[in-house]
């Protein structure tokens, strides 16, 4: 994101204005009389076209480049590329580009596709204003990856654990979305960006988490001890906390999040020395479950105060 200072001139007794930078009106492609988004964010304005704007086209050859094809597409969805034409060289190579685009690119299709590439593009335009909404809702489908996973594990129910991993594509799809706009626009409710993205990049990484146990229970059946049940379910409450202190800053409520992972810390260290060796490599799950939802609260603070 790109700072600069405008000096305000005054028109009228209590009209001020602000010039814009050229080359973003050229990128931007805004004509006199256009009409633009005017955001307020505490202190700052937010100034945006009211127009999709192309955020650029870029070519990108992922020929011989498996496993990375996946990591490389979503990096330039994140950027903010609104085209991209991409080269490959096998029909298995076609297939990763079009999953790609089909399951994790909220907006984009493909719009040309020939015998050695294809083209994808924004297709629909998704207000920054959104942002808040998908978080909520990506957070949402991690509280219910945790606590059905739990009854899931409970009743040894496979097909049931499948399922729930399989959630864990929808968090990875509005996360990226998430961290193309905080690339591209910035978010409503939010001062600083960075810590912002990092909150995100940390739910995706706890969604991971909990495909993890499922994936795990599922391969390596264990049926769980009370005091593990305990655990899980503290764990779970725990991540529930933060959510409710994310959409509902309060640092009162944040103390009060923070006391409860010192006393998890506690029960975590007994039972790594408690609990059967079967129930250890769930038990490590857990544990970094609690501590990377933990890692929030400083980029929380420092987005929020």
């Amino acid at each position: 994101m790109i700072s600069m200072k405008r000096k305000a001139i005054q028109l009228a007794n209590n009209t001020l204005v602000v010039s814009l930078p050229a080359d973003w009106v050229k990128k931007s492609r805004i004509s006199k009389g256009d009409d633009l988004e005017v955001s307020e964010m505490e202190s700052k304005l937010v100034i945006s076209a009211s127009k999709t704007a192309e955020a650029g086209q870029i070519s990108v050859d992922v020929s011989g480049m498996d496993p990375m094809i996946k990591r490389m597409l979503g990096a330039l969805y994140k950027s903010g590329y609104d085209e991209v034409k991409v080269r490959f060289a096998s029909v298995a190579e076609l297939k990763t580009v079009q999953e790609v685009v089909r399951e994790e690119f909220l907006g984009f299709e493909v719009i040309d596709q020939k015998k050695d590439y294809l083209i994808f593009k924004k297709v629909s335009h998704i207000e920054p204003k959104e942002f808040s909404t998908m978080l909520r809702r990506m957070f949402l489908i991690i509280i219910s990856m945790a606590e059905d996973s739990l009854a899931a594990v409970e009743k040894n129910d496979k097909a049931w654990l499948e399922a729930i991993a399989l959630h864990d594509k929808d968090v990875n799809k509005i996360a990226d979305f998430c961290r193309r706009v905080l690339n591209t626009a910035g978010a409503e409710g939010y001062k600083r960006i960075p810590p912002a993205y990092f909150i995100v990049e940390q739910l995706e990484k706890i969604g991971d988490m909990y495909r993890d146990i499922c994936q795990h229970q599922m391969k390596r059946p264990v049926k769980l001890s009370p005091e593990m049940k305990r655990i899980y379910k503290d764990t779970n409450l725990f991540v529930r906390g933060f959510y409710d202190v994310l959409f509902d800053f309060d640092l009162e409520r944040l103390r009060d999040f923070a006391k409860r992972r010192y006393v998890l810390k506690e029960v975590f260290a007994d039972s790594f020395t408690s609990l059967s060796q079967k129930e250890l490599r769930t038990l490590s799950f857990l544990n970094n479950v609690v501590e990377s939802t933990f890692d929030m609260n400083g980029p929380l603070m420092a987005a929020k105060l």
